[in-house]
């Protein structure tokens, strides 16, 4: 019994492991496109300014939506959920790592059933305590993250385990 728990979290956490970093690079992206056009816009205004006396309704509106984005940005809070997700991230990975230990010492027989279970639930503990978030960063299931991060999970478990995922 101890067995199929180890064996399901291992491949959870791994799946979540992946999940996680998509999520962050998407973060990442998002944030890097905003930093990036308030920039060009900043920058723009002054040194594009013969092309906005022929363009005034781009002009007016590229600032308008800079001048949004930069009054909103904190309240999108990209950076710190990078932060936090990275953090768990890095969490999840340790709690990774310590149920593909611990199913190799109980695969291995170098471990008992009874052993390998009291050192299940220390590590499904720390695994409960890595996924709690602040009450600001709400993870939404995205389909399409969770379609890759099957694919690449059922790819890791093959490559290092030989099994289908």
């Amino acid at each position: 019994m101890i067995r199929q728990q180890i064996w399901t979290n291992l491949v959870n956490v791994k799946f979540k492991c992946i999940y996680l970093g998509h999520l962050i690079n998407r973060n990442q992206k998002i944030s890097l496109w905003i930093n990036i056009f308030l920039a060009i816009v900043s920058l723009s205004s002054f040194s594009a300014w013969t092309i906005w006396k022929t363009l005034p309704g781009l002009f007016t509106t590229l600032v308008a939506v800079s001048n949004i984005l930069m009054v909103i940005k904190p309240l999108l809070s990209f950076d710190k959920r990078i932060k936090e997700l990275s953090e768990k991230l890095t969490m999840l990975e340790d709690v990774h790592f310590e149920y593909e230990k611990l199913w190799y010492h109980f695969e291995t027989k170098n471990t008992s059933e009874e052993n390998a279970a009291k050192i299940f639930f220390e590590i499904y503990e720390k695994q409960k305590n890595s996924l709690r978030t602040s009450s600001e960063t709400i993870l939404n299931r995205n389909k399409k993250f969770s379609e890759r991060s099957n694919i690449e999970t059922d790819s890791y478990i093959r490559n290092h385990y030989g099994y289908n995922y």
